[in-house]
């Protein structure tokens, strides 16, 4: 799952330097916007990637915790 995200967050972020360096008409108007475009790609990349699954963890963890402190749930008389 990892590989098409870095593939897609490098080949945005690779078409974005040139406009983030100001290159070419206008370059200096689309310069800040480029390098907001950046930053916001790689720190999502970076929670999708560590901190999305460290929660699950930390959360799947805690779950087996609270099981075991209160046990099963009484099944329901239908």
């Amino acid at each position: 799952r990892a590989r098409p995200i870095i593939m897609t967050t490098v080949a945005m972020v690779a078409g974005m330097v040139p406009s983030a360096l100001g290159f070419g008409a206008g370059g200096e108007f689309r310069s800040p916007m480029a390098i907001a475009v950046i930053g916001g790609l790689i720190m999502s990349t970076l929670l999708s990637l560590v901190f999305v699954p460290a929660l699950y963890t930390v959360m799947d963890s805690f779950g087996g915790w609270l099981r075991s402190v209160f046990g099963r749930a009484p099944k329901s008389v239908a």
